[in-house]
């Protein structure tokens, strides 16, 4: 439901409602629900990408959808149900808006890429994705549909995680909006008899509607999943970071429900009926339809950002006051009863009426005494409005009251019981009963009450005695006397009417100006109640007496009558009305009509709603339009290429029936609405049988495909079955590969229709709620507190809140003087108990402190000790305590009152697998601290997945056949069987080894290159370099304002670092112990900065305050211009020159993009070599030997990672395949995991390219859970066996040494053979230019000599193509190309391309090649041949001399030379020198500089 700015009006009027989520602190779900539009638009499009600058290609969108799916599927996990539904053909009701979208939309693209165009932008090749194709019926979303089904079947057939819940799909081709099958489905599953009543149910999504479904459920397990958003300046591109750093929230409707509920409680137990707060809710539900949602248009001024959410609330709180029952009666509106709020309602249309109407006019006609801001002007005042006779009515009373007043209660007893008439006064004044009504409201504002005497026919004033303390003292009755003054001043110094008949006269010309008011907002959007002109004829004579025809002559007059349209304004309002039932029924029971549909852009006045109350409901169901249907009434004429090519014309051919459907221009009004995208879209409605007959001739004329794609389909579910194994073909052949074994099954999945009786409304009987909700849902009632309403300037999104919100007042319940640090520490110390109220989650308490003394555990020794806190330490808790107190109080409007004491605690964060076989908690390393005040000490439902558990049997533990990780020397990280049991602590295992091949060292070789790349200097250094200040340096290095022309603010540095955020831009700057370091890419970005802005950044950098500085005080010479053009083109090359910047923790780091490409073109390769794989049979196998990576997320997380490390993914769910194997191109710590960038070995259906970084999908980021390092083997189990193989080495260092010395060995061999070979053939050797040969990668021995030679020979020939030359130098005045290295390539770089991989031992059939027999490695192995001349004749290709320096050295066991005594071999032989020039000049490098 389209309630614009709905998500975060309520986000910042109940402020926790959502929750980060934060690894798996999340709680366990049963059921997820996605709503794939959501997906569909982030993943083609989004809010934040251009399209008039970047393309996708089909794969790409499909690896993107795939991916995000799975993300979302690891992060919820559902346990039951995953649930994917699709916007198939929508009810006709949404049509109108779907139409006005989509048109806007094509307009809007057209739009910029005119914009683009004109501004001399490069536009990418190809057409830009049209997101109107995300509709269905279109080609694009039948291609989707079929991609879709494969991921389901690769996944099912792979993945754990999918194969044992239930997975149901729901395509575009099966009618309705994706939400509303999400709630169909929802309803049906509440109404079976087996229904677990507390089912945890989450929906993604991002529209307003679904927190409006959710509500109607009334399950309070039921949460909403969405991407973080952030509003105002500080909007980001969240959409465009890879998914595993973007920021997920869980709107928790459980929260929700509780936040509404104590809206509502302050009228409980002044309702007329039992107060049900679901009840409540349900009427909640439907007054919000009035602010506008997909179906119907919002009725005028009722807009969030102007008010109208508090409004809404107040006037049906007002109401419900005066209800007999509620509103919303299970689906249905009692009309009545919605009058009765609809009059409240109606006060805020007077009084926009009243701030549009008001003139001078008003003020000389007196209408303020009658108008509604007249009424508050005079209460702020302390006024009345009385009439004249009023006024002196109060005149006879006030002698006779303040006499009275001035008698002490006792004397006032003493009175009443000697006369009862005493303290009466009889009013004789014959103008009393016409003002009756006045003097009881009178009487009640001076604690007096009015008395009849029927015998009399009169009426008395007598004082309430009973309303008066009888033990009154002096001070009270003073205050007594004082209040009746006051109250009697304000009738005194009342406005006064000379009559009644003059307020009646004031109340009509009201009454009147409001009609026209509302004529003209009628006249304006709806062209009613305008003029029609009139003509009449007469015949008049010059001459009575005669007849003829030249004595009379014809008048015309015109006149120009208004036309009466109140009959047309009760129909729009009964149109209204009858779609706020349409609505309700669509929440509540499913579509009532597929063909009903609200009939104008615009609502009713409010107050003219009452017209349409008096009518009965009637909806005829009818069939939903065809998908071609839908196309042709939605789509604009702008995207005819996504209809079928015979139906085109019917949007442009001239002779179209129906062309005046498809305008080239629509007319836009914001009707009040502040953004542009808000606005109404004044197109015409699609009359249905015209649009049905005009394509009815074309429709046999479509291909079978078209007609498949036009008709309908029907939901599937998808089953993991064992018994199926067959080939599933790729829908995208060369981008997915077949699933060779697909274990999925394809069923119908129908649900039973239920019938209106079945359906089950409201909360359910034994449904949990509060407290007593499930494990991980969070509720307000695990602490007791108080709530009330205030203006607290809320900050949930970066800006404080100008709203009310709801602000929680915390009774702090170990606040009594007998509960010290002390006694907590005595009660809680090292035990669990609940931290980060609401969303409570287990945690271990270490420390407790009152900022005199602090109270620890010993983490080694467990010790617990007192002592006091030193003075840093106090000032430390007191800026703990007053962060803690802002960060409470304004982002989430919780106050919690003095803090007295701090506790320390260490979150729970799994369990683990001890030595004993138990699964015992595990601690976060990260220590969290919390005011006492929240901390629960225990919960009624604990969380089953923290559960310690004892030892089991080793045969319960691991059972016969189930599969585990390898842990030992012989295959670390190779998939192992359980066999059987040695005895009961030792297994047998069958061990797969699943490759002999060793790993290849690409990785570590780029990483090595990259460190020589990028050097890092102290920032000292830095700033001497570039003869800046170390203030300025780091001033200009992260955020420099300057204020604009205008007083704006714009940033002016370049945002490198970021200290208090502990981030970085990765390759720029690093934070060591000592302080921040900067690389050389940084030291020639700032280069280039003074380069191109030398005045602007002298001026900047000789200022000497604080202040932020002017642009026009920095330039007093330049006009103000001038100075904004100069500050508009340095935010242009700051923007042009930050804009490949990639921010990350301080503790994250990432290979060069240079590095990923040599990475990915040396595994591309390498992975079509086929695996040998063998199995061995292992006994006596200890527990420590092996791994359940399911149970040992925990011990994987602690895992280090390096750059070029090599993992294999060991988890038998989530996005990639199980034992895949892959290169470490990068980390991130996030704040509770790392995720690990790992570049795999083989394409991944879910991959990504890491943000064009890679040119294939083998990229994706993961937590460390799911991978094992097999480069760095930190589980590693050593046998005796393995030891004794190793040569018993006493630790693996030693192991890589005895491993050196073996190559070494080898390598002097192989030298021995190149030195024999380059000897024989030195004269035909010719030099070559000096370059960097990487280090050869520890691999198998080749088997053959001449493989040998005829590789080191190979290695030698320097390249002259660009794909494998050799890194330069950074040189400071190539800088200005450089701002995105390390992910761009700096100017003459080109990654070299080493040999990395020996081919493998045999050939492609298994067998041993033959003797002297060379297979050629797949293109890229090794350099392209020698290149010809033109003339023909042969070209020596160049020879890299210092690596046959380095050879011939070795082989005479002395050092290799190094690049500063290559003159000394030059001086040895002269003629080799010669050469050696010569090959430089044939090289095409005529200045003869050494290049290296």
């Amino acid at each position: 439901m389209g309630i614009p700015k709905f998500f975060r009006y309520i986000s910042e009027r109940w402020p926790l409602i959502l929750q980060l989520i934060e690894n798996d602190q999340i709680p366990e779900f049963d059921n997820l629900y996605l709503d794939m539009n959501s997906i569909l638009h982030n993943c083609t499009h989004g809010n934040d990408m251009d399209n008039t600058r970047q393309r996708l290609s089909e794969e790409e969108v499909y690896a993107k959808i795939f991916a995000y799916i799975d993300h979302l599927l690891n992060t919820i996990k559902p346990k039951k149900v995953f649930y994917m539904a699709i916007d198939g053909v929508a009810p006709r009701a949404k049509m109108n808006q779907q139409r006005s979208r989509r048109f806007r939309t094509a307009m809007d693209a057209e739009t910029a890429l005119k914009k683009a165009i004109a501004n001399g932008d490069e536009l990418p090749k190809g057409e830009p994705f049209d997101s109107n194709s995300i509709t269905p019926g279109t080609e694009f979303m039948a291609k989707l549909t079929r991609n879709l089904k494969y991921f389901i079947h690769d996944k099912i057939s792979n993945d754990l995680n999918w194969q044992n819940i239930e997975v149901v799909f729901s395509g575009h081709e099966v009618p309705g909006e994706g939400e509303h099958k999400i709630m169909d489905f929802i309803r049906n599953l509440r109404s079976q008899k087996d229904y677990e009543q507390n089912t945890r149910h989450c929906i993604y999504g991002l529209d307003a509607d679904l927190i409006m479904l959710g509500l109607s459920t009334h399950d309070p397990h039921f949460s909403l999943l969405r991407e973080e958003v952030k509003f105002g300046g500080r909007r980001n591109n969240s959409g465009s970071l890879p998914l595993e750093k973007q920021n997920f929230y869980l709107l928790h409707l459980s929260l929700l429900r509780e936040y509404m509920n104590l809206e509502f409680i302050e009228i409980s137990t002044n309702l007329q009926f039992k107060y049900e707060f679901d009840r409540i809710l349900d009427d909640f539900i439907l007054i919000m339809f009035v602010i506008g949602n997909d179906f119907l248009p919002n009725l005028p001024d009722l807009h969030l950002n102007k008010g109208a959410f508090p409004v809404i609330l107040q006037t049906f709180k007002e109401a419900l006051l005066h209800l007999d029952g509620y509103i919303n009666e299970n689906g249905k509106i009692n009309l009545k009863r919605l009058g009765v709020w609809l009059n409240y309602l109606s006060q805020f249309e007077l009084m926009n009426f009243e701030k549009d109407d008001i003139d001078v006019d008003w003020f000389n006609k007196q209408l303020e005494n009658i108008s509604l801001e007249g009424e508050k002007k005079r209460l702020r005042q302390g006024k009345k409005l009385l009439l004249k006779q009023q006024k002196k009515i109060v005149g006879a009373i006030k002698p006779w009251l303040l006499n009275l007043a001035q008698k002490p209660i006792k004397e006032l007893s003493n009175l009443s019981k000697d006369n009862e008439s005493a303290l009466s006064l009889e009013l004789s004044d014959s103008n009393i009963v016409e003002n009756l009504e006045f003097l009881k409201n009178f009487a009640f504002d001076l604690g007096l009450f009015v008395s009849h005497s029927k015998s009399k026919d009169s009426y008395s004033l007598n004082l309430d005695i009973d309303s008066i303390n009888p033990v009154e003292t002096e001070e009270e009755h003073q205050e007594r006397i004082k209040s009746i003054k006051s109250n009697l001043k304000k009738y005194q110094n009342a406005i006064l009417v000379e009559d009644k008949e003059e307020l009646d006269n004031e109340q009509e010309i009201y009454d009147a100006r409001f009609e026209a008011w509302k004529r003209e907002y009628y006249q304006d959007k709806f062209n009613l109640f305008g003029s029609e002109k009139v003509v009449t004829e007469e015949e008049i004579k010059f001459d009575e007496n005669d007849d003829t025809t030249n004595n009379t002559e014809i008048k015309r007059t015109v006149e120009y009558v208004n036309i009466n349209s109140e009959e047309d304004v009760a129909e729009i309002a009964r149109n209204y009305v009858e779609g706020l039932q349409w609505v309700l029924y669509y929440y509540y029971r499913g579509c009532p009509s597929w063909s009903w549909y609200y009939k104008g852009h615009y609502a009713p006045r409010i107050s003219d709603l009452a017209k349409g109350l008096d009518q009965t409901f009637v909806f005829e169901k009818r069939h939903p339009f065809t998908p071609f249907q839908q196309l042709m009434a939605v789509l604009p004429e702008r995207s005819k290429n996504l209809i079928p090519a015979v139906l085109r014309p019917l949007m442009f051919d001239e002779k179209s029936p129906i062309l005046d459907f498809y305008p080239n221009e629509v007319q836009l009004d914001k009707n009040g609405k502040s953004a542009d995208w808000e606005a109404v879209v004044l197109l015409s409605f699609v009359d249905e049988d015209r649009l049905v007959t005009a394509m009815q001739p074309y429709l046999e004329k479509l291909t079978p495909e078209e007609k498949e794609r036009n008709s309908f389909g029907i939901d599937l579910t998808f089953r993991f079955n064992p018994q199926v194994d067959e080939v599933y073909k790729s829908p995208l052949n060369g981008v997915f590969s077949d699933i060779k074994h697909n274990h999925c099954m394809e069923i119908k999945f129908e649900m039973e229709k239920l019938d209106l009786h079945e359906i089950r409304y409201g909360l359910l009987p034994e449904a949990k709620d509060g407290k007593y909700l499930s494990a991980g849902f969070p509720s307000f009632d695990t602490i007791p507190f108080d709530a009330k309403l205030e203006y607290n300037e809320t900050a949930v999104f970066q800006q404080p809140s100008k709203q009310q919100s709801m602000v929680i007042y915390i009774n702090n319940v170990y606040e009594g003087d007998d509960v010290t640090i002390d006694e907590i520490s005595n009660r809680f110390m090292k035990s669990i108990v609940y931290t980060k109220w609401p969303y409570l989650r287990e945690s271990k308490l270490i420390g407790v402190s009152n900022g005199i003394e602090t109270i620890g555990a010993d983490e080694m020794t467990g010790k617990i000790t007192k002592r006091n806190l030193s003075d840093l330490e106090k000032k430390e808790y007191n800026n703990l305590k007053n962060s803690m107190y802002r960060n409470y109080g304004k982002q989430q409007a919780v106050k919690i009152g003095d803090i007295k004491s701090i506790i320390k605690v260490v979150p729970v964060t799994g369990l683990a697998r001890d030595s004993t076989g138990a699964y015992v908690k595990t601690f976060g390393s990260q220590i969290e601290y919390y005011p006492v005040q929240l901390m629960v000490d225990s919960i009624i439902n604990v969380d089953k997945r923290f559960v310690e558990k004892p030892p089991q049997p080793i045969d319960q533990e691991f059972p016969e056949g189930s599969k585990v990780v390898f842990l030992g020397d012989y295959a670390y990280g190779g998939t192992a069987t359980i066999d059987g049991y040695s005895s009961g602590s030792r297994l047998k295992l069958s061990v797969e080894k699943r490759s002999i091949r060793s790993e290849p060292t690409i990785g570590k070789i780029r990483h090595d290159i990259d460190k020589k790349l990028i050097k890092y200097q102290p920032s000292y250094i830095v700033s001497k370099t570039l003869k800046f200040h170390p203030l300025f340096l780091s001033k200009i290095t992260s955020k420099y304002l300057v204020a604009g022309i205008d007083g704006r603010r714009v940033d002016v540095g370049i945002p490198i670092k970021f200290e208090g955020r502990r981030q970085k831009v990765l390759g720029y700057a690093r934070r060591s112990v000592k302080g921040w370091e900067y690389s050389n890419l940084t030291i020639d970005l700032l280069n280039h900065y003074k380069k191109t802005f030398p005045e602007f950044i002298d001026k900047l950098a000789r200022l000497k305050t604080n202040d932020i500085p002017n642009i026009g005080e920095l330039y007093p010479e330049l006009t103000n211009v001038k100075a904004a053009e100069l500050l508009d083109r340095v935010k242009t090359w700051l923007k042009n020159a930050t804009e490949n910047f990639v921010t990350v923790s301080l503790e994250s780091d990432s290979l060069s993009k240079a590095s990923i490409n040599a990475i990915e073109e040396a595994i591309i390769p390498y992975s079509t070599f086929a695996e040998q794989s063998e199995i061995k049979q292992l006994a006596k196998v200890p527990r420590e030997a092996i791994l359940d990576p399911k149970e040992s997320l925990t011990k994987l997380r602690s895992q280090r990672f390096d750059l070029g490390d090599r993992v294999i993914y060991i988890q038998s769910s989530g996005k990639v395949p199980l034992f895949s194997k892959g290169t470490v191109v990068g980390y991130t710590t996030l704040p509770h995991s790392i995720s690990v960038q790992v570049l795999f070995d083989n394409e991944i259906v879910a991959g990504n390219r890491f943000g064009g970084r890679l040119r294939t999908n083998r990229g994706l980021g993961l937590d460390a859970s799911y991978l094992l390092n097999i480069s760095n083997r930190q589980f590693i189990y050593h046998s005796k066996a393995s030891k004794k193989t190793g040569g018993e080495q006493k630790n693996t260092a030693a192991s890589i040494e005895a491993k050196k010395e073996r190559v070494a060995k080898i390598r002097t061999a192989r030298a021995q053979d190149l030195l024999t070979h380059i000897n024989d053939n030195k004269s035909n050797t010719s030099a070559a230019n000096d370059a960097n040969i990487a280090p050869a990668a520890a691999l198998p021995p080749i088997r053959h000599a001449a493989n040998h030679i005829y590789s080191a020979v190979l290695n030698q020939y320097s390249n002259e193509g660009p794909a494998t030359g050799n890194p330069q130098p950074i040189s400071e005045s190539n800088g200005d190309n450089q701002a995105g290295l390390p992910y761009h390539l700096p100017p003459g770089f080109v990654p070299p391309n080493p040999m990395m991989f020996s081919p493998p031992p045999h050939g492609p059939t298994g067998l041993p090649l033959p003797m002297g027999n060379f297979m050629h490695p797949p293109q890229g192995m090794f350099p392209p041949p020698v290149p010809m001349p033109m003339n023909g004749a042969m070209q020596h290709p160049p020879v890299d001399q210092k690596g046959s320096a380095e050879l011939k050295s070795f082989i005479k066991n002395k050092k290799p030379q190094d690049d500063n005594k290559k003159n000394t071999s030059h001086k040895k032989h002269p003629q080799q020198n010669k050469n050696r020039n010569n090959g430089k000049k044939t090289a095409k490098n005529p200045s003869n500089k050494d290049t290296n």
